[in-house]
């Protein structure tokens, strides 16, 4: 009697256990499918629209041997995502109104599904941009950039940014406030997102402009001028030289710019101009200006050390002791 009271006593237990684990297991897996979703959620809403071949590479790659990433579980996650609406699978008819530029028409795009909607709004936003008045351009713009992790403005939109800006710039329309709430879109989208407009040669032109207009850094938008020479530099634009020797020359105080030139942005284009700043560090260094020349030096070396052709001799030093 007294053995089967422990047999039975070790079946609930053992009952239990199982109940406990499986209950576990299910609570992980519920987790790792919540962690799928929300992956290509933010996926999506980053690039807008991608071509489902090439997100489920991008997945296998971040996700290596990693269980629940084989292509088999991929394509099935999608197709539950895709069945419960959560995202929907482009047809070849609805790639020009999001401007994807591909022929095959066997290709397989995904997106979220309210992305048509928030494109028709974006679309209203867009025809904005053409108002004279510059704070409906402003509103606009911020609209823009409310909606930048959940659509993505093709590069055929971000044409129609560049144009009407260039427009405003010509007639003298654009004010501090406007100029910068168009430089941080264009930050998001050139450099952060790396979705360019088409034509590179009117964005450059207008980059140009604005620099002209901004030649000095600006109290109230400090950060206004900075993105310029950014996306100049990304661009390999010369204009940002120009402006480093100009800022060198004129300026008294440097602290406002000494992390503007030594970026990622920024870097190759300053190593390649390296005869010219060095004539110009000893230049001013001969003219007396030992601060100024200084600056050149820092800003030279630091860009050797982002670039790896310098080690950086502030840098903490491994303890290679026993």
């Amino acid at each position: 009697m007294y053995r089967s009271y422990l047999c039975t006593e070790l079946s609930i237990t053992l009952s239990i256990s199982l109940m406990y684990i499986l209950y576990i297991i299910g609570i992980d897996m519920k987790k790792k499918e919540y962690d799928f979703d929300t992956e290509i959620k933010n996926y999506l809403a980053q690039k807008g629209y991608a071509r489902r071949r090439q997100l489920i590479e991008d997945l296998m790659k971040a996700h290596k041997n990693e269980r629940g990433y084989s292509l088999k579980s991929i394509n099935r996650k999608l197709d539950n995502l895709i069945n419960q609406g959560i995202i929907i699978s482009l047809k070849h008819a609805d790639f020009e109104k999001l401007g994807i530029e591909d022929t095959d028409k066997r290709a397989s795009y995904l997106t979220l599904k309210n992305i048509s909607k928030i494109k028709d709004h974006m679309d209203k936003v867009l025809e904005r941009l053409a108002s004279k008045e510059p704070t409906k351009q402003k509103m606009a713009l911020k609209e823009i950039a409310l909606y930048d992790q959940v659509y993505v403005l093709t590069p055929e939109q971000l044409d129609l940014v560049v144009k009407q800006f260039d427009k405003g710039i010509d007639k003298g329309t654009i004010d501090d406030d406007l100029a910068n709430t168009l430089l941080l879109l264009l930050n998001i989208y050139i450099l952060k997102k790396g979705i360019e407009p088409t034509n590179k040669t009117k964005t450059i032109d207008l980059l140009v402009k604005l620099l002209d207009k901004y030649p000095s850094p600006v109290s109230r938008q400090v950060n206004l001028r900075t993105h310029i020479i950014y996306l100049l530099g990304h661009y390999g634009h010369k204009a940002v030289i120009e402006m480093f020797i100009k800022d060198a020359r004129t300026l008294q105080d440097f602290s406002p710019i000494e992390n503007v030139y030594s970026t990622e942005y920024t870097a190759n284009l300053i190593e390649e101009h390296r005869e010219e700043l060095y004539k110009l560090q000893e230049e001013l260094a001969i003219e007396g200006k030992e601060n100024a020349s200084q600056f050149v030096s820092n800003i030279r070396s630091d860009v050797l050390i982002f670039l790896g052709l310098r080690k950086n001799p502030f840098a903490k030093k491994e303890d290679d002791s026993w």
